[in-house]
């Protein structure tokens, strides 16, 4: 199959911001707040002593004690808070199982047909169980997630409710028998959504934090490109309040990624798994682990889209579907523009 000049798909799965706030006596909601602080940053970079060539400047020993004011957001939990709470919604709609826009009706039907078969031999219930793998063990709080324990609470809207007591105790691979029933059930109803147009599934989830004394929490960074006078160099993420007040929060995008960071089928064995990407973006490394060369990329592996197909019909009960197919339809469930540029 190739791609034609107009395809794109729509996401499927729709988180909102992720808010911090913390509960008092007399109140269910108190915002978690950012402060701004002035401080006095030190000269440590390689380019306050250095030329290119590595070559030592010519400067006085006193240059590098000098501090440099910077003004910058952090952000603590109060002195008297011991639980802190983040919460999210996602919505989650069935947009992979055809085009939301193709210029090609002979690639619609391939396409279509790739998602069909892919339903029947249960693959999109293998993917909702990777997503709420995320969910569950609360890898949307990124940094945060370290601490002493972690409770992670989810209402569904079909009225289901699902509590981990503590999902520091849980890895990956390890889930005992009553976290292994809740992450099924979870599973299950967010595949019916991810399967089913007619069904409009929203889950609500809660992590409550038990944190230390004035522990240092870290939500999403703002991208600032050029900072005004006396504005902070570092912003965090926000949401405004109907009383003006703001809370600390991650942005949509950082949790989307959170929750699918399932890619470990790029190299064999590996057990490092990367946020779905056409090109398999490797943020740690600076790296591209699909790439055209390797025949790996999303770009690659959709033509293959009829052998796909034909794999998928003839899969024999209990047998395990290509890591391929995995990764293209969790692309397709990502969703973005995918057709050809003028050069292809």
């Amino acid at each position: 199959m190739e791609l034609c000049k107009h395809l794109s798909y729509q996401r499927s799965l729709s988180p909102s911001k992720a808010v911090f706030f913390y509960k008092t006596d007399v109140s269910e909601f108190e915002p978690l707040q950012v402060e701004t602080n002035h401080i006095q940053g030190q000269k440590c970079s390689h380019s306050e002593a250095y030329q290119s060539g590595n070559q030592p400047k010519n400067i006085q020993p006193q240059d590098l004690a000098y501090s440099n004011p910077v003004t910058i957001e952090t952000c603590y939990v109060p002195p008297t808070v011991n639980e802190l709470y983040c919460r999210f919604s996602l919505r989650v709609e069935a947009n992979s199982l055809h085009p939301l826009v193709c210029s090609d009706e002979s690639v619609h039907l391939l396409l279509y047909e790739l998602a069909d078969k892919y339903k029947a031999a249960g693959g999109y219930l293998q993917l909702a169980e990777r997503y709420c793998k995320n969910i569950l063990l609360g890898g949307w709080l990124w940094r945060n997630q370290h601490a002493r324990s972690m409770q992670i609470e989810i209402l569904t809207s079909d009225d289901q409710s699902f509590v981990i007591e503590d999902a520091t105790t849980l890895t990956w691979d390890n889930w005992p028998k009553k976290e292994s029933c809740i992450l099924k059930a979870l599973a299950a109803g967010m595949a019916s959504a991810l399967t089913d147009p007619s069904v409009f599934w929203f889950a609500d989830i809660t992590a409550k934090i038990q944190t230390t004394f004035c522990q240092e929490i870290i939500p999403s960074q703002c991208f600032t490109d050029h900072v005004a006078r006396g504005e902070a160099s570092r912003q965090y993420a926000k949401v405004e309040l109907p009383d003006g007040r703001n809370a600390a929060s991650f942005n949509a995008e950082k949790v989307g990624a959170a929750i699918q960071t399932i890619d470990d089928w790029w190299v064999e064995g590996s057990e490092k798994k990367l946020r779905v990407h056409e090109y398999g973006a490797d943020r740690r490394f600076i790296i591209a682990q699909r790439r055209p060369d390797k025949g790996n990329d999303f770009y690659s592996l959709i033509r293959h889209c009829e052998e796909y197909i034909t794999l998928l019909a003839d899969l024999k009960k209990g047998s395990s579907i290509p890591d391929n197919i995995h990764y293209v339809m969790s692309v397709l469930v990502k969703a973005g523009m995918f057709q050809k540029g003028k050069s292809g």
